[in-house]
């Protein structure tokens, strides 16, 4: 990594293995990097550090809060966009906030613990904010495909298989029933992924092998997602938009499934709107996003309306201020 932080090739080809295999050990990456486990620990410590990477657990809604979030468009009075932006990025039910251009100045996801705290929320604390003059809400109804799910093209088909007996298990159906223990595990490895099962245990004070199985189980049901969270702008992404994309009823699956199989969609969810989908997109430049827009995936014959918000200025990503 070069010193005005920078990732270079082996750093990038890091990231992406990660992101197939967030849990995966160190001999295990290096293998499949072609590189010795003292560099990768090393290469990793060193974004670790810099805060330029997290290897977080992305947590399923149930065990976040009662309802699902809502994405917030605010128009800020001239001037007072940053001000607005700043104070909603210090409320505790905001995951996201940026500064945008688009559909409003302002950008937030508000994910209240409880509907009627989204919805309180949403009414009367977020409008009441000094500087906003206009609100648009729109809840989401089912997400289709989240940031966990999002890769870095670069590794050979033949990596992605090495690395597969490592990313973990399969989802299968979740569970409804989610006891005190199960919270615990999500707390613990929510800020560190690749939290060893022994220190989970110690910290929950269980043994290894209980740790091991429930959060397996987890892993599998998609209760916890292991994702890298690093910004777009360092893997070369300059360009980060919003985009509310409308269809048919006839055709949602369809087209759902085509903008979820982009390699730009980063988070795409189906919504209570106007607009049938809220997608979270990544782009090289203006250029990719502009080919997008004017129909660059299959299945775009069937859109009707697309909305694009251009984030200018991430202040906050999964409920934590960004790496600078």
């Amino acid at each position: 990594m070069a010193d005005d932080g920078v990732l270079d090739d082996i750093d990038l080809d890091l990231v992406a293995a990660l992101q197939h295999a967030p849990r995966a050990p160190f001999d295990v990456l290096a293998r499949v990097l072609d590189s010795s486990a003292r560099t990768v620990g090393r290469r990793y410590g060193r974004m670790l550090d810099d805060g330029l990477l997290r290897v977080i657990c992305e947590v399923d809604w149930s065990l976040l809060a009662e309802g699902p979030p809502a994405h917030v468009w605010l128009g800020a009075e001239p001037g007072r966009a940053r001000e607005v932006a700043e104070a909603l990025a210090r409320r505790d039910d905001t995951t996201h906030v940026a500064l945008a251009s688009g559909r409003g100045e302002v950008y937030a996801v508000v994910h209240g613990m409880t509907r009627g705290a989204t919805a309180r929320a949403l009414v009367d604390e977020i409008p009441a904010v000094p500087g906003i003059r206009s609100v648009r809400a729109e809840s989401v109804l089912r997400r289709l495909t989240s940031s966990a799910a999002w890769r870095l093209r670069r590794l050979t088909s033949e990596q992605e298989e090495a690395l597969a007996t490592h990313a973990g298990a399969a989802a299968e159906e979740s569970g409804t029933e989610l006891g005190a223990l199960e919270r615990e595990v999500a707390a613990v490895l929510r800020d560190d992924a690749r939290t060893p099962y022994s220190d989970v245990a110690r910290v929950l004070d269980i043994s290894e092998s209980r740790a091991r199985r429930v959060a397996t189980a987890m892993f599998g049901s998609g209760m916890l997602r292991p994702r890298v969270e690093i910004e777009p702008g360092k893997l070369g992404y300059r360009v980060e938009a919003v985009l509310g994309i409308s269809c048919p009823p006839a055709v949602t699956t369809r087209v759902g499934a085509a903008i979820a199989a982009h390699p730009a969609t980063r988070f795409l969810a189906l919504t209570a709107a106007s607009s049938t989908f809220v997608c979270d997109g990544v782009f090289r430049g203006e250029d990719e996003l502009a080919d997008f827009v004017s129909g660059g995936f299959p299945g775009s014959d069937d859109v009707t309306a697309v909305e694009c918000t251009l984030q200018l200025e991430v202040l906050k990503r999964y409920w934590r201020a960004p790496a600078a």
